[in-house]
């Protein structure tokens, strides 16, 4: 099929894909508070079939998976697609200069929660699915889409889904959008995830709740305490110090550490994007995209306890809580992280000390020569004249395209379509109008690239 035609299509029809992502970003789905979820699901399930799919919601948890499908007459292969619709939540709210789910588009910028991540890159598929109907009325090659409404909250039912559904997803391939370009404005392809461990600590003081400051020369601190703990469990010089933590951690083989000297990594760029002057321990170059790529981290993620009102209030507070996030690269296994945390903690002198698991992401991989690898990368060298940031894995956490492939038995690829610096997560998210409409000629070269002989 002419992919030419397409991009044409596109082209054309700019205004109608950008109001039909508009729609989907003023429809809130939060999975943290379950704020429009099912909304959020049945809204696609309704716009998939409009563009002549079979499309149903699935139930395996709190929140519903939204699976679709439609053939092909001209090719035998099957890509299976993963996005989510659920998104982060939008606080702080006094950061974000537009109400956060307005979808409001200023000059090439479209801004909302979920305009990038995921809802700019799940809409690119379907408006990849659209432009095909419209301009050839088939597909080229058979398509299936999981669309996941707990990404957010690290997925915690996508095992079961995926158990349970396994006839409803083979597939020769899965390939997944979500996120950003690359600092450098070029698209990052990347062969798998890190893995993701987030728990929460809590310390506990005096059971007779909080008490006078005074008493702080008699009755244990919980926010000390807590405190005391964490600098056990990382060095100033970011050396975690978990007893067995690195143990079986996997360093770069030599072809993936050639992916990195050859990513064209920008410190200057990387550091702008950032907002910082310099890296952690002075890494720089390809050592600081390795870094990012193949180390895990031992992150706080916020702390809670006392009074931090106006003025004063002389407290010695009864309880503090911590809750941190665990970066993990291949070979390390969530759980077994979760264990040697766990036993860490309890090797110190302080009691007092419950850890709560708040989910977690197995780390995954896929090989870099296989046929999805090959029309991924030749559809971003066709749409992205600038090239393409092709990286081992990504930075980030999640179930997506490398994952699924890897549960179902076949090759995964991720990439993602938004522009630099997105605002992810933050106050102010944001995708530019050139980098969606882009994003679903990518989406569309990918399926034709496959999808041939």
């Amino acid at each position: 099929m002419d992919e030419t035609a397409i991009y044409r299509w596109i082209d054309e029809h700019q205004d109608y894909c950008v109001k039909a992502l508009q729609r989907l970003v003023r429809q809130p789905s939060v999975a943290a508070t379950n704020e429009g979820v099912v909304e959020c699901a049945n809204m696609l399930v309704e716009t998939m079939k409009s563009l002549g799919m079979e499309a149903w919601a699935v139930t395996a948890g709190a929140r519903p998976f939204v699976y679709g499908r439609i053939g092909s007459k001209s090719s035998d292969k099957t890509l299976i697609i993963y996005s989510h619709y659920d998104v982060e939540r939008v606080e702080p709210l006094e950061g974000w200069e537009e109400a956060p789910y307005s979808g409001i588009i200023k000059g090439d910028r479209m801004y909302g929660r979920g305009t990038t991540d995921p809802k700019g890159n799940l809409m690119a598929h379907l408006m990849a699915v659209k432009a095909y109907r419209e301009v050839h009325g088939d597909m080229p090659v058979n398509l299936k889409f999981v669309f996941d409404g707990e990404e957010e909250i690290s997925s915690p039912t996508i095992d079961r889904f995926v158990a349970e559904n396994r006839t409803l997803l083979t597939a020769d391939a899965a390939f997944s959008l979500d996120g950003g370009f690359d600092a450098s404005d070029k698209p990052r392809i990347q062969f798998g995830n890190s893995g993701l461990l987030n728990l929460e600590i809590q310390a506990t003081g005096s059971t007779a709740g909080d008490l006078h400051s005074a008493r702080a020369r008699l009755v244990e601190s919980p926010v000390w305490k807590l405190v005391w703990l964490l600098s056990t469990m990382k060095s100033a010089d970011e050396r975690i110090l978990i007893d067995g933590f690195y143990d079986n951690m996997r360093k770069p083989t030599p072809d993936e550490r050639k992916l990195l000297e050859n990513s064209g990594w920008d410190d200057h760029e990387q550091m702008k994007s950032l907002g910082v002057t310099r890296f952690l321990t002075g890494t720089k170059g390809p050592d600081a995209l390795q870094r990012l790529l193949f180390e895990p981290t031992c992150n706080i993620t916020g702390m809670l306890t006392g009074y931090v009102g106006e003025f004063r209030k002389s407290i010695l507070p009864s309880s503090a809580f911590v809750k941190m996030d665990f970066r993990l690269v291949p070979d390390q296994d969530p759980d077994d992280v979760f264990e040697k945390i766990k036993a860490h903690i309890a090797k110190q002198p302080s009691d007092g000390f419950e850890v709560i698991h708040l989910g977690a992401v197995p780390p995954s991989y896929a090989p870099l020569d296989s046929r999805i690898s090959k029309a991924v990368l030749k559809a971003a060298r066709a749409v992205y004249p600038q090239g393409a940031v092709v990286v081992p894995r990504s930075d980030g956490s999640g179930k997506q395209g490398p994952w699924l492939g890897a549960q179902i038995g076949v090759a995964g690829v991720a990439s993602g379509v938004g522009p630099p610096g997105w605002h992810g997560h933050a106050p102010n998210e944001f995708i530019t109008i050139g980098h969606f409409l882009n994003g679903i000629k990518f989406a569309a070269a990918v399926y034709a690239i496959f999808g041939r002989p």
